[in-house]
């Protein structure tokens, strides 16, 4: 009997289901606060563990999304890929991963013309 392969994006999905309920969290919350003009802050380590968990995910698009730019965190230091620099603070770089437009606006390098095409 032949064991069935599943497809990679399903893979992918069964890896990413223990942190999505978190990553929802705090990106729905900024889905949310944002265009009401408030402010809610995550805790940096868990805003930072959602970056690295999006922008790797390729069932969530953060590779395609973030593909041709080097993301550079000014929280954690955490940084990935190569290409153009895209810098800011985690909650933008990690709203911007996650295909949120919104997050543009607090990033900066020429990175920022690679990715907001791809969120438009």
């Amino acid at each position: 009997m032949r064991t069935p392969t599943l497809p990679r994006a399903a893979i992918d999905r069964a890896v990413s289901a223990e942190r999505d309920p978190l990553m929802d969290l705090v990106i729905h919350a900024q889905d949310i606060v944002r265009p009401l003009g408030r402010v809610h802050e995550s805790p940096p380590e868990v805003v930072a563990a959602c970056l690295a968990h999006v922008a790797t995910n390729r069932f969530m698009g953060g590779p395609a999304r973030l593909r041709g730019v080097r993301v550079v965190s000014a929280d954690s230091g955490w940084t990935l890929g190569d290409g153009a620099e895209l810098r800011g603070p985690d909650p933008e770089l990690l709203l911007v991963a996650a295909g949120r437009p919104a997050g543009l606006a607090g990033l900066s390098g020429p990175g920022v013309g690679v990715v907001a095409p791809r969120l438009a």
